[in-house]
């Protein structure tokens, strides 16, 4: 099995709650991840970076940055 295999296999809005817990003081970061199931330290990183929105932190694309815009490289195909 490869070791990127669980790779981002969380929710979006699993990652807001566990970071709002966090944010709260319920919980701390080690306890949170392991009840979420959010890796510590993706939860860390969406816990410290005030300047972005939850929904600018959950909606990253992973993988190579593209060079065509989705429209045309679907025109294309």
């Amino acid at each position: 099995m490869s070791p990127y295999a669980k790779r981002k296999s969380w929710s979006k809005e699993t990652t807001s709650r566990a970071s709002g817990v966090v944010r709260s003081g319920q919980l701390g970061f080690l306890r949170t991840s392991k009840y979420f199931s959010v890796p510590k330290g993706t939860l860390d990183r969406y816990v410290k970076d005030t300047f972005r929105s939850s929904d600018e932190l959950t909606n990253v694309h992973l993988g190579r940055t593209l060079i065509l815009p989705n429209g045309l490289e679907n025109k294309l195909v």
